[in-house]
């Protein structure tokens, strides 16, 4: 599958990605993306079907995208991410009993789940046991059927279904990932109205946790506390931002807005604080050995050095276009710098199968 199509339904947008991965480094051939009425996406769930289903159509049409190949990317609520612990089996063999090794464990009906996993390494118990250490995804079956259907109805042959922070992390890491690298390396996407954390570690996503709070939370506390629209307040988001550091005094408005993002702040950072160091308890890890930032929401000025002043991690920004090359995409080098922010899920779904890493960091294939 040399030419491939990676297909991001956001928040705020659609968004699209064609990349031919049959050269050494991939080529991005297109990308592009249309805007979505507000609340028809939330926190990853599809609200308004059929808004979504129109927009897909219209993208199609009016971009003349290829329509075979495409990869969704999932992530919400609905999806589950966890380290599960299961006797050592072969390949084919897990594949089947893996409904019943992790029933217990997933907080969904099996038989209403599509299941997958990411192998992360093996190990004996004390007993003497031969044990296998998976990442293993649940997902709501409706959901998926729910994208497939949409995709169909615009007349778009999805040939896969992706969790998209495995997109997420081959975008922003590309052929680092085949590196490893010293230690744990985070990505930090903080979209419209939800965040998600990713941990990679020898190549391989280990850590996953989709935290429902974006950049709308920050628009949503400054056009509450201050009595404004919610255009006026976004207007004053991206100007004002929060504190670099410390918690911001005074009493004129700026000072009054930033008080009140920062508190915003301090409480994702809690939430991103706490799902980092779970992780790194668990693994037995001293520190991140980076922190890569991504989404809309990340450009809230200050917001990513705070981040990782709490998380004693140096940040950087995502650089998707270092990973890959640019085709035609019908816009400008500088126009594409600025999308950078937001290239990761649609470049990376369409990077699905790219690098070799164990095993592929999929999620479930369609048909």
């Amino acid at each position: 599958m040399a030419v491939a199509v990676g297909l991001d339904i956001g928040t705020e947008a659609v968004r699209v990605a064609v990349v031919d991965s049959g050269r050494a480094t991939p080529v991005l051939r297109r990308f592009a993306e249309i805007p979505l009425p507000p609340g028809v996406v939330l926190a990853g769930e599809i609200l308004d079907v059929g808004a979504v289903s129109e927009a897909v159509a219209a993208l199609w049409k009016r971009h003349r995208l290829p329509r075979k190949n495409v990869i969704i990317g999932i992530a919400n609520q609905r999806v589950i991410v966890r380290q599960i612990d299961v006797p050592h089996l072969e390949e084919s063999e897990l594949i089947d009993a893996l409904p019943y090794q992790v029933q217990d464990s997933i907080p969904i009906p099996i038989e209403t789940a599509v299941l997958d996993y990411v192998p992360l390494e093996e190990f004996t118990t004390p007993e003497g046991d031969l044990m296998l250490s998976l990442l293993v995804i649940a997902a709501h079956r409706d959901m998926v059927d729910g994208l497939v259907q949409i995709a169909t109805d615009a007349g778009v042959d999805v040939s896969s279904i992706d969790l998209q922070a495995f997109g997420m992390v081959r975008a922003a890491f590309g052929t680092d990932l085949l590196l490893g690298g010293e230690g744990p390396q985070a990505l930090l996407d903080i979209g419209g109205s939800m965040s998600q954390v990713v941990i990679v570690r020898g190549g391989i996503t280990r850590f996953v946790r989709i935290l429902p709070i974006g950049g709308g939370h920050f628009t949503e506390a400054l056009s509450s506390g201050l009595a404004m629209s919610r255009e006026d307040a976004e207007e004053l988001k991206r100007r004002v931002g929060v504190a670099a550091e410390g918690f911001p005094d005074g009493d004129d408005e700026e000072s009054t807005a930033r008080r009140i993002l920062t508190r915003s702040a301090d409480s994702l950072i809690d939430e991103i604080r706490g799902s980092v160091n779970y992780y790194l308890t668990q693994a037995g890890e001293p520190a991140l050995q980076r922190l890569v930032v991504s989404g809309n929401g990340a450009r809230l000025p200050h917001l990513a050095n705070r981040v990782g002043k709490a998380l004693n991690a140096p940040v950087e920004p995502v650089r998707v276009l270092d990973h890959v090359s640019v085709g035609r995409v019908q816009m400008t080098e500088s126009q594409l710098l600025e999308y950078q922010p937001v290239l990761p899920a649609a470049v990376g779904l369409a990077l699905w199968g790219s690098y070799v890493v164990p095993p592929t960091n999929r999620f479930a294939h369609v048909g």
